[in-house]
């Protein structure tokens, strides 16, 4: 058999040099059960007579542990009384009694004929109209509401004739929807 030839590549695409960046990773750690032992530790040592050059290392480290203790109790503290402000604000809160964003708006069948009325009239003019029965002392119209005034009502019917109605007469108005 042949030995197959190693193909050279068909593009030559140059490849920038990178640096990849320096790490850094988390030098000190600190929590509170550290802090509490560091606190008796310092409590508890008795002070030393002579230093050297290892014991003022450690010294400076035990300074700057110190100062690490002090600022991580002053966050702490602070962070404590933000909380505390968190509790009483939300407990401030809870007991006032929230109001609704939108009023209630009465259901159609709840409201009295003169409401009614007044919907239908104030109706958007957007929608199509809603079909009606009017209904009277001795009749029942089916219809639309087209205007109202002091003393009566006008309906236009579905044979697109128009009749008027007394508001005295009226005794209730009722929604029907269109049937398919």
């Amino acid at each position: 058999m042949a030995e197959k030839k190693e193909k050279e590549p068909l593009f030559y695409i140059q490849q920038p040099s990178f640096k990849f960046p320096e790490t850094r990773m988390q030098t000190v750690y600190s929590s509170r059960k550290a802090e509490l032992e560091r606190k008796q530790e310092q409590k508890g040592s008795v002070p030393e007579p002579a230093k050297t050059i290892n014991d003022q290392t450690e010294s400076d480290e035990k300074i700057e542990n110190m100062t690490e203790v002090k600022v991580q109790a002053a966050i702490e503290e602070f962070e404590s009384g933000r909380e505390e402000k968190k509790e009483s604000a939300s407990f401030a809160f809870t007991t006032e009694k929230r109001k609704p964003a939108f009023n209630r708006v009465k259901s159609f069948k709840e409201m009295d004929t003169l409401e009614r009325l007044e919907y239908l009239i104030e109706f958007p003019k957007q929608l199509p109209p809603i079909p009606c029965i009017f209904e009277t002392g001795d009749k029942a119209i089916r219809g639309f509401l087209v205007s109202r005034n002091e003393e009566c009502i006008e309906v236009k019917l579905f044979d697109d004739t128009i009749e008027q109605l007394n508001l005295q007469s009226l005794n209730a108005v009722k929604m029907i929807g269109l049937r398919r």
